[in-house]
């Protein structure tokens, strides 16, 4: 498969990196992205915070860790890490089907948590609507999509362009396609500030320092919850930095060979400065409640 044909499967929309992997051959995306996360083979589902952590009070908390709605980027496949766009029809009706879905389950939330952009908290808006919750979800940056600095909003062909003389390693591997996403970032801020000396430095995020943060506020909202008895909480994030998470739990995510669905479930419990992956990718909430 050609390198332009990876990049076309998935790249754009961010929701790529379980089905790149698939289409070109690599048996365990996951196990790939673990290690780059510094994360042996996701073998066990559980992941014990630093001993500097405070777990806070024994209480159980169940994460519910939700990957935004459909939105324009998305739809005109285009990179979409921190860049933003508002939600799209679909994206919104799914959105209300897992509100409706949580609710016909009975779940009920004491929390409920998004990364700051529109599509994030949109999605998280509808659901709490839909489950007639009173507030509104607490915005977190930290919980953003991987950034693709002077990249963002670029279409595939502008990424592969860009990106391509950078790979290192096998080029049918998308990993090694995003990892040279920022040499090729850092080229274009060297160019961009070469004409322009004022010109900004965009980021471009590494898989590592996704997960920091990432998890970093995951750890953060679920000790704050523990503290107040436990409890559901709703988490509104994207589609890797969901995947880098639950890697970094132990999880196994050979069977994610699309990605991780709009408004897909993945449960966390958490407990003792634990976590636990309870389910991943799990889109019977939106079924049930398009029914």
């Amino acid at each position: 498969m050609s390198s332009s044909r990876i990049l076309r499967t998935a790249i754009a929309g961010v929701i790529a990196v379980g089905a790149l992997i698939s289409a070109t051959g690599v048996s365990s995306p996951m196990a790939a992205l673990g290690s780059l996360n510094g994360d042996a083979a996701a073998s066990s589902v559980a992941h014990k915070n630093d001993k500097n952590d405070k777990p806070g009070k024994n209480a159980t908390v169940t994460v519910y860790l939700t990957r935004h709605g459909e939105t324009w980027l998305n739809a005109t496949q285009r990179m979409q890490g921190w860049s933003d766009a508002p939600l799209t029809e679909e994206g919104t009706v799914v959105a209300e089907h897992l509100g409706k879905g949580l609710a016909e389950a009975g779940v009920k939330f004491k929390s409920a948590y998004s990364a700051d952009m529109l599509r994030h908290f949109s999605t998280a808006s509808t659901v709490l609507e839909e489950l007639g919750y009173k507030g509104e979800a607490v915005r977190d940056e930290r919980l953003r999509e991987i950034a693709f600095g002077r990249f963002e909003g670029a279409t595939q062909a502008e990424v592969f362009a860009a990106a391509g003389p950078y790979v290192v390693g096998d080029p049918r591997n998308p990993l090694n396609l995003f990892a040279a996403i920022i040499p090729a970032n850092d080229a274009a801020n060297a160019a961009a500030q070469a004409k322009d000396p004022n010109a900004p430095t965009l980021i471009a995020e590494s898989f590592e320092q996704v997960g920091a943060r990432s998890m970093a506020a995951l750890n953060e909202i679920a000790a704050a919850q523990a503290k107040k008895g436990g409890g559901n909480v709703l988490v509104v994030s994207s589609g890797i930095t969901i995947m880098t998470d639950l890697t970094a739990m132990g999880a196994d995510l050979s069977g994610i060979t699309t990605g991780i669905g709009n408004a897909s479930v993945s449960k966390l419990e958490y407990k003792n400065g634990t976590w636990t992956v309870l389910s991943v990718n799990d889109l019977s909430y939106v079924e049930a409640g398009s029914d």
